[in-house]
């Protein structure tokens, strides 16, 4: 499969940018970080045969007509998000790179014939809700206003855009801003690790390779305009969660006069404390033949990566301080 992934350099995009390459796909990344920035999660496929990294902003129209015309995907994944926090540029990365992809996506098929067309797929990914209302936020309303344009403008223009559901990923290379790496850092560095709201915060865990499968299999085998929930079941609180990661630390490597639980502190009575969406995979497990490996083995992968890149860490800070 001819693979074109937008953001392919993010937390998301570099683990379907991975998993495809390692499955044989023609994999070309479109992201607007230089090309001369390396991205550590693109490593162990960044000189592989059938892999390309183009330099380019998302929102360029022209651009992504011509780069989809030349490359001629059988399916785009859409993952270009936005990293600014001004309001304008949130909306032009948003809202005009949605427009951009989606626009390039109908002319590309309208030319398209017979089996190629009836191939071709635009999936993007979009992030499940809380069951409990919260306050919006600038880069919710955006993405928000970008994910019903997909998928108003695919309908209007039948264009055969899949939509993807998820909750929280986590994996390896993930934001450090987010909770998962937030957690881990602060425990191996054997910084005590706050939690607000008592840890009664409800996420929906979801492995990113598992992310990832799910996205490459609704670009093969999804029927036009549908949508289709990724969950591996794992609904959790934050203080769940915690205590998770502290007692495979305390099996892998345990501290020596406590446990690394201690390290854990909960800050208020449970106010403001939101839900996990409700997310069901049986069509895409039914439909897509989507066999996820599990929360736990989600759990252990990032855990072994996470001590192997301190240890590596630490031994650099020996080596200095040496010299």
């Amino acid at each position: 499969m001819r693979v074109l992934v937008t953001g392919g350099c993010g937390f998301v995009g570099a683990a379907v940018v991975r998993l495809a390459v390692e499955r044989g796909d023609q994999v070309l990344n479109l992201d607007r970080r230089k090309k001369n920035i390396a991205v550590p999660a693109l490593g162990p496929v960044a000189q592989r045969e059938g892999y390309a990294r183009l330099e380019a902003d998302v929102t360029d129209r022209a651009m992504i007509r011509a780069i989809m015309r030349e490359f001629a995907p059988d399916a785009v994944i859409h993952l270009a998000a936005s990293v600014d926090d001004d309001p304008g540029a949130m909306v032009d990365s948003e809202i005009g790179g949605a427009f951009a992809v989606i626009e390039a996506a109908r002319q590309y098929c309208e030319k398209l014939t017979g089996d190629e067309r009836r191939r071709f797929r635009l999936v993007h990914a979009e992030r499940g809700e809380s069951d409990v209302p919260e306050t919006p936020t600038r880069s919710h309303a955006a993405r928000g206003a970008a994910a019903a344009l997909l998928d108003r403008w695919a309908r209007a223009n039948d264009v055969p855009l899949v939509t993807c559901v998820a909750g929280e990923a986590f994996g390896p290379w993930q934001a450090n801003a987010s909770f998962m790496a937030r957690l881990v850092a602060s425990l191996l560095y054997g910084q005590p690790f706050q939690m607000a709201a008592s840890g009664e915060t409800v996420r929906d865990w979801l492995p990113i390779r598992d992310f990832a499968s799910g996205l490459l299999l609704a670009a093969q085998a999804a029927p036009p305009l549908s949508r289709f929930d990724l969950s591996v079941g794992a609904e959790r609180r934050d203080i769940d969660i915690a205590e998770s990661v502290c007692s495979l630390l305390d099996e892998r490597s345990p501290m020596t006069r406590q446990s690394w639980s201690s390290l854990l502190v909960v800050d208020g009575g449970g106010a403001g404390a939101s839900a996990g969406p409700m997310l069901d995979t049986i069509e895409a497990e039914r439909d897509l033949g989507w066999r996820p490996q599990g929360f736990h083995t989600g759990l252990d992968r990032l855990l072994s990566w996470a001590l192997a890149s301190h240890a590596a860490s630490q031994a650099r800070r020996t080596a200095i301080a040496a010299e």
